[in-house]
């Protein structure tokens, strides 16, 4: 029996830990995985994949130079501990959801890092996480109000103390530390019809054992860029003026082009914590899908000239550069591709 005292730090922890996960964590049962890039995105992406109860949050500003958010995205990092990748699945399929019923809810996924050649789940490496929560919000005010409301609740113990015990019992058990959030505005979003539960329900029901990982239900690929100060409006221009093919592809579900907002919530202004600013984010029913697409677009780079500022065939420009008369360098550091395994898939009728 804890004693008085003792259940007043419990509460006051356990309360530290909702706040968190109020700002960090994405709705609730579904996977999401890390899409492929844009034809543009895709473009450079192509050539660096084929090579290897708190305080308000402010309404995130915006740069009156660059591209309006039309999305905004709420990723939740996990580090899980070796052999406990099917026990940490089975929580999240466990939980109770109305996320699919919310106002401005568009996708939602588990996402579990792989390595693209080998297709076998991937371990944390130097720190990284090897899973990813991702929802994806009309805008960050529908974020507000799940946080806000009872759903937000439901989705983490119930609210109740013993709710909240198991919940913090699990974490223990299953991952390396706290979970850590990570905001993004979307930009430049192409989707096709999404596919909402059949049953009118709001959440995926998966019934999980505990000791297999939960079937995959989609495929996605992430190229994240670390921008430099002053360079990002270009960049971002750079993907917005691209000749995108995405959609005349087989199994393409959505893309967006992620731009990082803030560190420990929307709008801080705080630098990202792992140093990328940009990010694409292209999902696909399959990597079959994916790698016919980036093959596509290999073939292609072939036959035109580099364009100009690198990147070729109207890609990001090149992390090169800065050299005395040369284009300005862009990137602090090289991209860095990651791909995933979707599960526990939500999406409403309007996809990504």
């Amino acid at each position: 029996m804890l004693s008085k005292y003792g259940f007043v730090v419990f509460l006051f922890w356990a309360g530290r830990f909702l706040v968190a996960e109020s700002f960090s964590t994405v709705p609730t049962i579904a996977s999401i995985y890390t899409p492929a890039t844009t034809t543009t995105a895709t473009t450079t992406t192509t050539s660096q994949l084929s090579s290897s109860a708190a305080a308000e949050v402010e309404t995130p500003a915006t740069d009156s130079s660059s591209i309006p958010p039309s999305r905004f995205v709420v990723q939740n990092r996990f580090r899980v501990k070796k052999g406990r990748e099917a026990a940490f699945e089975k929580r999240w399929a466990d939980r109770e959801s109305r996320l699919g019923t919310l106002p401005g809810f568009r996708f939602f996924c588990m996402l579990r890092r792989v390595d693209k050649e080998t297709n076998t789940c991937q371990e944390d490496e130097d720190n990284d996480p090897n899973y990813v929560s991702c929802t994806v919000w009309e805008n960050f005010e529908n974020f507000q109000s799940w946080r806000k409301g009872d759903a937000f609740k439901e989705a983490h113990g119930g609210g109740t103390v013993k709710g909240v015990i198991s919940m913090l019992a699990a974490t223990a058990r299953n991952t390396k530390g706290k979970p850590k959030p990570a905001y993004w505005g979307g930009l430049l979003p192409e989707t096709v019809e999404g596919k909402p539960p059949s049953d009118g329900e709001g959440w995926r029901t998966l019934e999980s054992d505990g000791t297999k990982t939960l079937p995959t239900e989609c495929f996605v690929a992430m190229n994240k860029f670390s921008v430099m100060p002053n360079m990002e409006s270009a960049f971002e221009a750079k993907f917005a003026t691209r000749e995108s093919t995405l959609k005349e592809f087989k199994g393409f579900r959505g893309f967006l082009l992620l731009r990082r907002d803030g560190k420990k919530q929307p709008g801080d202004g705080g630098e990202p914590d792992d140093g990328y600013t940009h990010s694409t984010f292209s999902v696909w029913d399959e990597q079959a899908n994916f790698d016919e697409w980036m093959a596509s677009n290999s073939k292609k780079e072939t036959k035109k000239p580099p364009a100009g500022g690198g990147g070729g065939g109207g890609g990001p420009p090149s992390s090169k550069g800065g050299a005395k008369g040369g284009p300005p360098k862009i990137y602090s550091q090289p991209p860095k591709p990651m791909f995933y395994q979707g599960f526990l898939l939500l999406e409403s009728k309007d996809g990504v």
